[in-house]
């Protein structure tokens, strides 16, 4: 039999043991006199070593073949814990899987037992970030509520103004790396191209100060929420307590994130109260069984409310799925006390978490659309198009592109609005533009933003569904007496062909880079700054001004907008006529000496 009272105390002092199952009287006599001993429930788990990383559902199968139906196994783990009913079944299992092998792997499994607080907190420790600033789970008295705030806006305890800071402190780190990579580039041909980079100071250009969000609290308009299990089991809507890499699958309610609107937490608490009067059960990311996934809230300044939900129906049947729309309708329409402006429902019966556009999503109530209104414009939003999740920011954040804009109104202007999303930069600008041209890879969102030229009266803008990297002839040929460039780009930046084709339009003169991930855009910003080279065609360009903007209050987050000039031939000409003028010194000066 198991020695169960001391592997379990070698548990909580944080020692591992091996498995002893001598069957020795004496020592079960000492396990049954221990047990009631122990105030808690024990959960009886063994956890099965030497598994592959990936394949959980494969891995799945296999045991639950071998009838162990209290699976668990997260993405990243090279193991699994199987749960069992008493001590009796956790040995025998033990001694099964120890005589397996899968994949030419021998398994390994060992008894882990632990209390049912234990296994409540265990989603919740594993969600504190690895590294040398995490905090020693015996130093941990962090409330659930605390942790999940930790990890959705991870500056909250800051001052705002010490966030401002820290966040001008990380973009100022970017720009200081730019300047570096450029002035670290050897055998340059033309110095002139990357003089700057060697001018003296850390940064490479003016910086300004930081620019504060106006709303500090509730500000996000878009919510994307986990519908599943909290640590007690129980159906619950709102955010993971962790990475679902890591194997956390718990998640917890968004009433203390100071990031999520009233109106949003108010959709969840009702959403929450219909999953847990239903009869079908929440989506389990560990099993890939249940039936409520998802549910997205679009939240806008003007008032207006877009709800998504997304169910996994694989174990439904169409008519009992169209029962569940009809119910959600009476709900939201009559019961929820939430005014709804459309109401949508997608299913989605893959793996991969989250809406999907692989998947088509219907319209049960309202047309479908919400709107939003931005440095007087008024926007029409769809479900998936991308749209900024603090208005009020954003107002600042457009307003200072157009300002460094400076479209000359005695020239003729093209403005190129690459990564448009639903138009509103160029829609903003285009009246004081002759010409503009947006680019965007989500087509709803490229039918939303020619709505919204409708709607705004703009009548001077394209616009083409495609990846701008597909686009660049569109790039290339698009001449006027100016041409300026808006890149508002994805997290990662933009492919290199954009920024190739970007240098190689010597008809553009100035690129406003807006980042919302600096140092994932370094590398488009070095690749703008390059010197000419045969895969750098084109004058480089060189950062005149930068600033953060904070979108996005209590998080790491924030807004970097880099203006880029292009480098100029009499540029070059001065620093060859400087480069002339310093030898003819040196050898005045050699010639003195002689």
């Amino acid at each position: 039999m198991f020695k169960f009272v001391g592997s379990f105390i070698d548990k909580a002092l944080g020692r591992k043991r091996p498995l002893d199952t001598t069957d020795n009287a004496d020592e079960k006599r000492n396990i049954v006199e221990k047990k009631p001993k122990l105030d808690e429930k024990i959960v009886h788990r063994i956890k099965v070593s030497n598994l592959p990383e990936r394949d959980i559902s494969l891995v799945k199968k296999y045991f639950k073949g071998l009838g162990f139906n209290r699976f668990n196994k997260g993405p990243t783990w090279s193991y699994a814990l199987i749960t069992l009913d008493n001590e009796t079944q956790a040995a025998d299992a033990v001694r099964r899987i120890n005589q397996m092998t899968y994949k030419g792997q021998k398994l390994s499994a060992e008894y882990v037992p632990q209390t049912e607080t234990d296994v409540r907190e265990n989603s919740a420790r594993k969600s504190k970030k690895k590294g040398k600033h995490m905090i020693p789970e015996e130093d941990d008295h962090r409330t659930p509520d605390e942790k999940l705030a930790d990890q959705v806006t991870p500056l909250w305890r800051l001052p705002y103004q010490e966030q401002l800071v820290k966040k001008n402190r990380m973009s100022n780190k970017q720009l200081m790396i730019l300047k570096r990579k450029i002035a670290d580039i050897k055998d340059v041909r033309d110095f002139a191209q990357v003089s700057w980079a060697h001018e003296s100071g850390a940064l490479p250009c003016e910086v300004l100060d930081p620019i504060e969000s106006p709303v500090k609290y509730g500000y996000r308009t878009k919510c994307e929420f986990t519908i599943g299990y909290n640590l007690d089991r129980e159906p619950t809507v709102g955010f993971l307590l962790g990475l679902y890499r890591d194997g956390v699958t718990s998640v917890l309610d968004p009433s203390a994130c100071v990031n999520v609107p009233d109106i949003a937490k108010k959709i969840v608490a009702c959403m929450n109260d219909y999953v847990k009067k239903s009869d079908l059960p929440a989506y389990d990311r560990a099993d890939k069984t249940g039936v409520w996934r998802t549910l997205m809230t679009k939240t806008q300044s003007t008032g207006d409310i877009l709800i998504l939900i997304q169910i996994r129906a694989a174990d439904l049947t169409p008519e009992r799925v169209q029962q569940e729309k009809e119910k959600l309708i009476k709900f939201w329409n009559e019961e929820s006390g939430v005014n709804v402006t459309t109401l949508l429902f997608q299913v989605w019966d893959g793996l991969s978490n989250g809406f999907t556009d692989k998947a088509p999503i219907e319209t049960l109530t309202g047309d479908g659309y919400i709107y939003e209104e931005l440095l007087g414009n008024r926007f029409r939003l769809s479900a998936s198009a991308f749209f900024q999740i603090n208005t009020p920011a954003t107002e600042i954040l457009y307003a200072k592109c157009a300002e460094w804009c400076a479209i000359d109104p005695t020239k003729k202007t093209t403005l190129l609005d690459l990564c448009c999303g639903t138009g509103t930069i160029g829609i903003t600008m285009a009246k004081s533009v002759d010409k503009v041209i947006g680019i965007e890879m989500v087509p709803e969102a490229i039918v939303d933003a020619k709505v919204n030229a409708e709607l705004n009266n703009v009548n001077n803008v394209t616009y083409y569904a495609a990846k701008v990297e597909d686009k660049i002839n569109v790039v290339t040929d698009a001449v006027n007496e100016e041409v300026i460039a808006v890149l508002d780009p994805p997290r990662n930046g933009v492919h290199a062909s954009v920024i190739r084709a970007i240098r190689e339009a010597e008809h553009i003169s100035r690129v406003i880079y807006i980042s919302c991930d600096s140092k994932q855009a370094i590398d488009n910003f070095a690749a703008l700054c390059r010197p000419t080279s045969n895969k750098y065609k084109g004058m480089p360009f060189k950062p005149a001004r930068a600033v953060t903007v904070d979108l996005f209050p209590h998080t790491d987050h924030c807004e970097l907008m880099v203006e880029f000039v292009r480098v100029k031939e009499e540029e070059e000409e001065e620093e060859e006529e400087r480069e002339v003028k310093e030898e003819v010194e040196i050898t005045k000066v050699k010639e003195e000496s002689a």
